[in-house]
């Protein structure tokens, strides 16, 4: 009797038939299934003007976030979510050719986004696992833990959140917080700062957040436990004047708590992480199409040294322009006392919207250092459909500092991005 030859690919195929009458169908394992994300294509480009010569840069990002939520039970929900980020550059320094420089190894850019369980009970949800902080101090870092919300009382939200381990990633975590430890010393004018060993600490949190319209307040309070306590508030407000009038103001105070640890570490490294404050305000309006917005961000460092007052990003702090959070607005890691001026000026027609933004101010440092900053930003978006958008601006920024040759910034960005 002869024995037949059957192949690794029939042998798959035919286990694959034979459990046909036992797997459940395609679309009654989706039916439950939420999907959301979004697919973002980034240009930019920079150049800034140092002690001599300038820096210039630029680069293609390439970023996907899909998020999948499956119903389990009537209770008991499951998110899990996948992250694509890579940004490459346009060209070689070689001086013989001028070759797209990109890296066909993406298997260190894709990875897990979110994966957490959920449950929900009566107007409870707990979920415990990687997912979203969704802090006032932070913008969309990711961290494992547990949050808490509960909304029993109509129009507030009760919010508690324990994280042992936080992304530190710095083509994810935005901000000089993730990139400082110690100042050691000077190149080319700028602080120069190297990562050493500090064990940050778990973050603990609560928060209460109301809406009753037209008023709307967030009360916050955070412990990154070996960094700094932050307390904020906030309240807003807005009115419909008529149906093409519109104003509205919001105010901000953040307190910062530096930890007893991190003075005496700064202290023993040469530089000062100390307690401080944030204060910012904007009044807005809109009249027929036109929207004008207008205010005043300020904070003072105690012995003008650093501290932070974000974690990550600018979190939900009063922000202005673009390039103020990478020369002298960075929230996570703010220095010496700052004011600073801004207005805001945009116009909708159709699908278009047309903005400038403007800021000005100062910085004083210790030892009677300043820095003088303003920056003019122009931008335009086209809203192709409820998904799909195309944004793009110039920014032009200058910082005088005291003592030196003024420098000019410049950066440009193209942007489409389509969510779903």
């Amino acid at each position: 009797m002869k024995l037949a030859k059957i192949s690794l690919a029939t042998l798959v195929a035919l286990g694959a038939f034979s459990s046909v009458a036992s797997a459940t169908p395609l679309e009654e394992a989706i039916k439950n299934v939420d999907v959301s994300g979004m697919a973002r294509y980034r240009y930019t480009n920079t150049n800034t003007e140092e002690a001599v010569g300038s820096k210039t840069g630029a680069g293609h990002q390439f970023k996907f976030i899909a998020n999948f939520k499956a119903a389990i039970d009537d209770n008991f929900f499951g998110v899990i979510g996948l992250r694509y980020n890579k940004t490459d550059g346009t060209g070689s320094q070689d001086k013989d050719y001028n070759t797209d420089k990109t890296n066909v190894n993406n298997d260190s850019n894709l990875g897990i986004h979110q994966f957490y369980l959920g449950y929900t009970y009566a107007n409870t949800t707990i979920t415990a696992g990687k997912q979203t902080l969704g802090t006032f101090f932070t913008d969309d870092a990711i961290g494992t833990g547990v949050k808490v919300l509960n909304k029993d009382v109509e129009g507030l939200t009760l919010a508690a959140i324990v994280f042992d381990g936080l992304e530190n990633d710095k083509q994810e975590s935005d901000g000089g917080l993730y990139d400082f430890e110690a100042v050691t010393g000077k190149a080319a004018n700028e602080n120069v700062r190297t990562l050493s060993v500090y064990d940050a600490g778990n973050l603990y949190g609560v928060a209460a957040i109301g809406s009753y319209d037209p008023i709307s307040f967030q009360l916050w309070y955070a412990s990154l436990e070996n960094l700094t306590d932050l307390l904020a508030l906030e309240l807003a407000g807005d009115f419909d004047v008529t149906n093409d009038v519109n104003i509205g103001f919001k105010g901000q105070f953040v307190n910062s708590d530096a930890n007893s640890d991190i003075k005496n570490a700064g202290k023993a490294l040469g530089f000062d992480y100390n307690d401080g404050k944030f204060y910012a305000g904007e009044l807005s309006g809109e009249f027929f199409g036109v929207s004008a917005t207008a205010g005043y961000i300020g904070y003072d460092v105690k012995n003008k040294g650093m501290t932070s007052f974000s974690l990550e990003d600018q979190g939900s702090l009063i922000d202005v322009a673009e390039q103020f959070s990478d020369k002298v607005g960075d929230y996570t890691l703010a220095e010496g006392k700052g004011n600073f001026w801004f207005a805001k000026l945009g116009y909708g027609i159709d699908k278009f919207k047309f903005s400038v933004d403007y800021v000005a101010g100062t910085v004083k440092y210790t030892g009677g250092n300043e820095t003088d900053y303003q920056e003019v930003m122009p931008a335009v978006a086209y809203q192709y459909n409820k998904k799909l958008k195309f944004s793009t601006f110039y920014s032009w920024a200058n910082y005088d500092k005291k003592g030196e040759p003024d420098r000019d910034s410049q950066k440009y960005r193209f942007e489409a991005r389509y969510s779903f």
